[in-house]
C-alpha cells in the first residue's frame, strides 16, 4: 500500500476552518472578497506620492520611562490602525485591556508620525517611524512604526520591490534593532501590498523581508521578530508567506491567534508575527476594538538559548 503524506499543520489549519463554514458562508466569503477588491480598486485609482529614499523621512522619539524587568519573555503586539484615524481609541485599548497592555514591543502599520508619537508619549515607548508615501485618501504620511520599551540602537527603512499596479504606491518594512539587556534583536514592522499586486510580486516582497532578516541573524543576532499586515487573504498567500519566512529561520509564532479582519461574521487572518529562536507561550487576537478594521494580534515569546549565549557588547 502506498504511503499517504500526512497533512501539514498549515493544511490542517485551513481544512478545519473551511469545514466549519456552511455553503452559504462560503458564498458570502466570495462576496466579501469581491467587495474588498472593488474598494481597493477605487482607492488605488487615486495617485500617491512615494518616499523612494531608503534614508527617510525618519521620525523618532524617546518616551520610555524605564526599562521593564526582563525575565526572558517579550510581549509583542502588531496592529494595522487603519490610516491612524482613531488614535485615542487605540491608546485606550492598548492601555485598558489585559491582552494588549504592557507590551514590550508594538508593531504598527498605516500610521502617520503624529499618531505614532501620540501612542508612544501616552504609553511610554521609544519609537522609530518611516512613511512609505503620502496617501491620497487623507493626504497624510502612510507607513510603519516600531515602538519599544527597550532602547532602539539603530533602524532602517526597507523598500519592498514592485509597486501597486494602479497607483504606483510602494510598500516598506521598518526595522528597529532593540537592545534587551545586551541582546540586540532586529524587529520589523511590515505591510505588504494587497492581492492587487499578484502572487509572484507579493512573493518577491516577502523574499526581500526574509533576506534582510536572515542577513541580520547571520551577522550579529540570535533573535529576530517580524510582524505586520501581510494581506494573506487566500490559503496560497499564507502558505507562501509562512514557507518563505520559515526557510529564513523564523517560525509562525501567532499561528493559533485567529482571524484579524471580519465582514458579516466571516473573517481572514491578514496579520501575523514570526520570530527566530523564540517560543510562543500564548497568542491571541483582541476583538473588542473599534479603532480599526483590523484586530490587533498579540504574542508572549520566551527567548530560547539565553543560557547559551553571551550578550552583545
Amino acid at each position: 500500500m502506498a504511503h499517504q503524506r500526512k497533512p501539514t499543520a498549515l493544511e490542517r489549519h485551513w481544512t478545519a476552518r473551511t469545514r466549519r463554514l456552511p455553503t452559504f458562508a462560503l458564498a458570502s466569503l466570495f462576496v466579501m472578497l469581491a467587495l474588498l477588491l472593488l474598494g481597493l480598486l477605487l482607492v488605488a485609482r487615486r495617485q500617491v506620492t512615494n518616499y523612494t529614499s531608503p534614508d527617510g523621512p525618519k521620525f523618532e522619539g524617546a518616551y520610555a520611562f524605564e526599562q521593564p524587568p526582563f525575565d526572558g519573555e517579550l510581549k509583542v503586539v502588531t496592529w494595522n490602525i487603519a490610516f491612524a484615524e482613531h488614535i485615542q481609541q487605540a491608546i485606550d485599548d492598548l492601555s485598558d485591556n489585559e491582552e494588549l497592555q504592557d507590551a514590550d514591543i508594538l508593531l504598527l502599520q498605516e500610521m502617520d508620525e503624529t499618531g505614532t508619537e501620540q501612542i508612544a508619549a501616552a504609553l511610554g515607548y521609544d519609537y522609530v517611524y518611516y512613511p512609505a508615501s503620502v496617501h491620497s485618501r487623507h493626504g497624510q504620511n502612510f507607513g510603519n512604526a516600531v515602538l519599544s520599551r527597550w532602547p532602539i540602537v539603530d533602524s532602517a527603512k526597507i523598500i519592498l520591490p514592485h509597486k501597486n499596479p494602479s497607483n504606483d504606491q510602494i510598500r516598506i518594512a521598518t526595522r528597529a534593532t532593540i537592545d534587551v539587556e545586551g541582546h540586540r534583536i532586529p524587529v520589523y514592522s511590515t505591510h505588504t501590498e494587497t492581492f492587487l499586486l499578484g502572487p509572484r510580486p507579493r512573493k518577491d516582497q516577502i523574499a526581500a523581508i526574509a533576506k534582510e532578516a536572515a542577513m541580520k541573524l547571520a551577522q550579529d543576532s540570535n533573535y529576530a521578530i517580524i510582524g505586520g499586515d501581510f494581506n494573506t487573504i487566500t490559503p496560497d498567500s499564507l502558505t507562501a508567506l509562512t514557507t518563505r519566512l520559515e526557510d529564513a529561520g523564523l517560525a509562525w509564532v501567532s499561528q493559533d491567534a485567529g482571524q484579524t479582519l471580519g465582514v458579516a461574521g466571516l473573517g481572514v487572518a491578514l496579520d501575523h508575527i514570526f520570530a527566530s529562536n523564540m517560543s510562543p507561550l500564548a497568542a491571541g487576537v483582541f476583538t473588542g476594538s473599534d479603532a480599526s478594521d483590523h484586530d490587533p494580534v498579540w504574542v508572549i515569546l520566551a527567548l530560547d538559548q539565553l543560557g547559551e549565549e553571551s550578550p552583545s557588547s
